[in-house]
């Protein structure tokens, strides 16, 4: 009889699950990881534009060898989410976002150089100064505007206490 309980129990708890991710898929919010990787694409994107018009070229390259391991798995985790939220568009509509984030920098840059080559200047000197940190605890105070525009999933808490074993 406890075995047909536990089995209940856990296809019930595993129906729950795949409720919840059908749910979230469904509602096309983003989850922890997809919220990471939506920052690091935009900060990525601000440092390569900072390359070409604040001529910091070996700045950027350094970033990108330091987080490289990170990087390539954050935008791994960038294109999943876009196929997430549509599967038919999703490839499309990963290139549009990053182009999007990289015009966005070139408008910035060109509306303010100086201000924006300091700010660059000083994520640079973060970034490379943190060689320890992984990328995402460099991402955590850094400013990313590309994330506010996807709804973070909403994340469900089981209230139950599991039944004592006799």
């Amino acid at each position: 009889m406890r075995k047909f309980v536990k089995l209940g129990a856990t296809a019930l708890m595993l129906t729950c699950m795949a409720g919840n991710v059908w749910a979230a898929t469904a509602a096309g919010c983003a989850r922890p990881e997809d919220m990471s990787a939506l920052k690091a694409a935009a900060v990525q994107q601000r440092l390569m534009v900072a390359a070409l018009s604040c001529d910091a070229i070996q700045l950027y390259n350094s970033f990108v060898t330091s987080y490289q391991k990170e990087l390539q798995a954050s935008d791994r985790t960038l294109q999943n989410f876009f196929r997430r939220l549509n599967g038919r568009t999703g490839e499309a509509d990963y290139h549009a976002f990053k182009t999007r984030l990289a015009n966005s920098s070139s408008i910035q840059s060109i509306g303010d150089v100086q201000g924006y080559c300091a700010n660059a200047e000083a994520t640079f000197a973060d970034a490379l100064n943190a060689r320890n940190k992984s990328l995402r605890i460099f991402l955590a105070d850094k400013p990313a505007e590309a994330e506010s525009a996807y709804a973070p999933c909403p994340v469900y808490a089981s209230a139950a206490k599991p039944p004592a074993r006799k």
